[in-house]
């Protein structure tokens, strides 16, 4: 497996991709697809500014790894956090260059669509 991150129309993407050459499985039977033959990506990306600053929960899930610190210097793009849904870890990104102001969340607890995340000013 690949880890590779795209860009399209300026959203960034984190996708998982595996190489399987001439034993690929055939689409005409994706019973014998096991998830590691499959492409993995997020629909949306995970960038989020409703608010100036504020970063809220693009879907419900489970907080897992928190990249940064509070006072922590973050650029555009930057990995802040994942968000564990519907088994996929999906990776939530700074918008825009700031420093983390605040935290509102905590590995290992689960969140709402729309919660607040953590502010960038």
């Amino acid at each position: 497996m690949k880890k590779l991150r795209i860009t399209v129309e300026g959203k960034v993407y984190e996708v998982l991709v595996e190489i399987l050459g001439e034993e690929a499985p055939s689409i005409a039977h994706p019973e014998k697809q096991t998830p590691s033959q499959s492409l993995i990506i997020t629909q949306e990306p995970l960038l989020t500014d409703k608010r100036h600053g504020d970063l809220t929960s693009p879907i419900p899930g489970k907080v897992g790894t928190i990249f940064v610190q509070k006072g922590q210097y973050v650029k555009e793009g930057e990995r802040l956090m994942v968000l564990e849904a519907m088994k996929m870890n999906n990776y939530v990104y700074a918008p825009h260059d700031g420093n983390i102001d605040a935290i509102y969340v905590k590995s290992g607890e689960t969140v709402e669509e729309d919660q607040l995340l953590l502010n960038i000013s």
